[in-house]
């Protein structure tokens, strides 16, 4: 707990500070340095008590006056959820807050909205975690518990709240290897045959897309966000730095997101190929309006289309991405390398999503083991 505790209320300017293991009081009345002692031990429970009962019981005997402000205030989840909201809007990027905003409003406001913050129980929570649970995964449930987790926080750091009170029940158990960003349960890659496939019967910008996300892993919407300036073909690379999400542009995900993308040559065919087609245009990926695409959306779904002409099981944009890191990790391609391609944050992510799903060629490994050998030397020349 903090020596001295900065507190305005009305007019008045209070210090508040522990001595002799209680609460006191020190702020100024008519130009003169007034001080008082509370009976309150010096604890966070009874900090609120001094800010909430006794500060205003002071400032009425001094000047006959009483307000009721934010901190007097009794809050709902839905009144004290319209807080924090308004903050959360400028901490996290704009997709992120509607999602959440969504999920609170389908999920949380139903249940607690018109109840007070300081009267909803564990029993309670432990309920609403367990009805959630009877009809999502625990890890979509995580999700809902962590925005009202958030919200409870946020009440406490306020001094609205004495502790949170979801902190007391326990968060649903999700299998150890869970899953990254979606990237584990869906990965399925192409095989070569169904790219060729792919590739033979498309034209136009789906070609190019289809090819360069193939060569490159680059996420859909760092791709539609992708501009000419951003390729610099001197040093075989393209700067990621951007995604578009739902019509605006932003920063990519994560910090480890902006980065260099080799050009390798099969993703310099798709450029070279998608350059004839918009080379006049800031955007290397544009829609039928000459402007960039709102969202990789409709790209997905002429991607689905595509599939089902050619007979192929259908799967997500995404995972031409995968196809691209299973192929060069089976192909003996350093990991470290295909990590950074991939905007990971480090090789153990990278290892996660495709350890399982790769097998080494076993040519290559006899090829390694051999190489290693050589390295390594003979010491025994008789056994």
């Amino acid at each position: 707990m903090a020596e001295n505790i900065k507190y305005n209320y009305m007019d008045f300017k209070f210090t508040i500070f522990s001595r002799s293991g209680k609460w006191n009081l020190d702020f100024y009345f008519n130009n003169k340095r007034q001080k008082r002692t509370t009976s309150q031990l010096a604890t966070k429970e009874n900090l609120i008590v001094v800010k909430k009962e006794i500060i205003p019981n002071v400032v009425e005997f001094l000047t006959g006056d009483i307000e009721v402000n934010d901190e007097l205030k009794e809050y709902t989840i839905k009144s004290f959820a319209d807080d924090y909201f308004t903050v959360h809007k400028n901490e996290v990027r704009d997709h992120t807050y509607k999602r959440n905003l969504n999920h609170f409003n389908k999920h949380i406001l139903p249940y607690f909205g018109h109840r007070l913050l300081d009267t909803i129980k564990p029993m309670e929570l432990e309920k609403w975690q367990y009805k959630l649970l009877s009809k999502y995964k625990p890890l979509t449930v995580q999700k809902f518990r962590s925005i009202l987790f958030s919200i409870f926080d946020m009440a406490v750091l306020n001094d609205i709240l004495i502790q949170n009170p979801l902190s007391k029940i326990k968060a649903p158990k999700v299998q150890s290897q869970f899953l990254l960003n979606n990237d584990i349960e869906d990965v399925k890659p192409f095989t070569n045959n169904e790219i060729k496939l792919l590739l033979s019967n498309t034209d136009g910008y789906m070609k190019s897309f289809i090819l360069l996300m193939y060569a490159t892993g680059i996420r859909p919407g760092e791709l539609i966000a992708l501009t000419w300036e951003d390729i610099d073909y001197n040093k075989k690379q393209i700067s990621i730095y951007k995604t578009i999400i739902n019509g605006k542009i932003g920063n990519p995900k994560t910090q480890s997101s902006v980065r260099k993308v080799d050009i390798l040559p099969m993703a310099l065919q798709a450029l070279e190929y998608q350059y004839k087609l918009t080379s006049d245009n800031e955007y290397i990926f544009i829609n039928t309006s000459k402007k960039h695409f709102y969202s990789h959306d409709v790209i997905n779904l002429n991607f689905k289309n595509l599939l089902k002409l050619n007979s192929i099981e259908i799967r997500t944009l995404y995972n031409l991405r995968h196809t691209f890191a299973s192929k060069m990790i089976s192909s003996g391609a350093d990991i470290v390398w295909v990590s950074k391609m991939l905007g990971h944050k480090d090789v153990s992510i990278t290892l996660k999503v495709y350890t399982k799903f790769i097998q080494e060629n076993e040519e290559i490994r006899f090829k390694k083991i051999e190489e290693m050998g050589t390295k390594m030397g003979t010491f025994l020349k008789d056994i």
